[in-house]
């Protein structure tokens, strides 16, 4: 008879510890079977695992409703989201139409962006 599948299987204790909140050594003996995860770590896990939990570079966003909120209290639905790519290519395409001047601009702000 073969071992019994996991939640946990192929993901590191540590890893299991940080998505539940719980010590390292908890994390061990939930992966080991040797301990029940109560359901609130099993769903702090399945939303990590199924990446639908913000962190890393988002902490201090906020998720309400459909919309995301950057730190500064600025909200951006779902279907601003989506269009953010086609907005980027015609800003792209209209500083291009401007000239070298307005087209470095409009590359100068894009690296700002990433360094703030």
């Amino acid at each position: 008879m073969g071992a019994v599948s996991s939640i946990f299987d192929g993901y590191p204790a540590e890893l299991i510890g940080r998505w539940c909140a719980v010590s390292a050594r908890t994390a061990r003996l939930y992966k080991a079977g040797l301990r029940r995860p109560s359901r609130q770590a099993l769903r702090l896990f399945a939303l990590h695992r199924d990446r639908q939990v913000l962190c890393g570079p988002w902490v201090g966003w906020l998720v309400n409703g459909d919309s995301i909120v950057d730190p500064d209290g600025n909200a951006t639905t779902a279907r601003q989201l989506k269009a953010y790519w086609m907005v980027m290519q015609l800003a792209a395409a209209q500083a291009r139409q401007l000239g070298p001047d307005h087209q470095r601009m409009f590359y100068e702000l894009l690296k700002s962006a990433d360094s703030s």
